[in-house]
């Protein structure tokens, strides 16, 4: 069970992910750490969600595929990244656990001026990510919807790569708090820049929570009246907001 997630901005492509693995009957789940964000060849990235050893096949399939490459058109990736879903379909190795999978795959295409991000679904459909997308498990989906939602005075496609990270990140690390089952632990992050593929480390992922926090922190004051708002005019309708010092009359 996986939560897996793309993000347009300005300047690239974000795929994020959770981190848990479950395995077991609904309620007697184990779950144990798992990589979901790949880095199959040069130029592209790849978020899977489904069964792990199903992901890896496909990673692996994509790593050896020849014609696939961030310097080809994007409609002839499209096309041979579905046959190689198929293909990984119809392995009688993988029978049944290869019915229900999903991926997210970004690259930034040859002389095009922004990077693209594809949908994947295991029936071989895919559509193009236009602004932000989600994969995985229903609810989990559903969580990180609504959290993304709860944002839309955030316009995604604006904001720098950089600031699209952080906005990620809450969105991931909000549907993940939320306690939905066989979706948890850390945030993993990849980026798509304009000088190729990043994977997001430790170090760098400890600086993007430490701004989150500092962000949620903020937005915690401001509602306990710890400031002014953004929007506060210089000269407050004492009728509804009483002036310093006093209530008005």
């Amino acid at each position: 069970m996986t939560l897996i997630a793309a993000f347009r901005c300005r300047d690239g492509v974000i795929l994020c992910s959770d981190s848990q693995q479950t395995r077991g009957a609904l309620g007697r789940r184990l779950a144990r750490k798992a990589r979901k964000i790949y880095l199959p060849r040069s130029g592209l990235i790849l978020a899977a969600a489904g069964a792990q050893d199903v992901a890896q096949e496909f990673a692996l399939r994509l790593h050896r595929a020849r014609g696939i490459s961030p310097t080809a058109d994007r409609l002839h990736v499209k096309v041979r990244l579905q046959a190689l879903l198929d293909a990984l379909r119809q392995d009688p190795h993988l029978e049944g656990r290869s019915d229900h999978v999903e991926f997210l795959i970004a690259w930034w295409p040859r002389q095009a001026r922004k990077p693209v991000a594809l949908h994947l679904l295991s029936g071989s459909a895919a559509e193009w990510v236009e602004n932000w997308t989600f994969g995985g498990m229903p609810t989990g989906t559903d969580a990180a919807s609504f959290a993304m939602g709860s944002m839309r005075y955030i316009d995604v496609a604006k904001l720098t790569l950089e600031q699209a990270k952080v906005v990620a990140l809450k969105v991931l690390r909000d549907a993940i708090e939320t306690g939905v089952e066989g979706i948890g632990g850390e945030v993993q992050m990849g980026t798509v820049e304009r000088d190729g593929v990043v994977m997001i480390e430790d170090t760098d992922m400890q600086g993007l929570l430490d701004t989150l926090d500092l962000w949620e922190a903020g937005c915690a004051e401001l509602l306990l009246g710890g400031g002014p708002p953004p929007s506060a005019s210089k000269t407050p309708d004492e009728g509804v907001r009483p002036p310093p010092g006093g209530s008005s009359r």
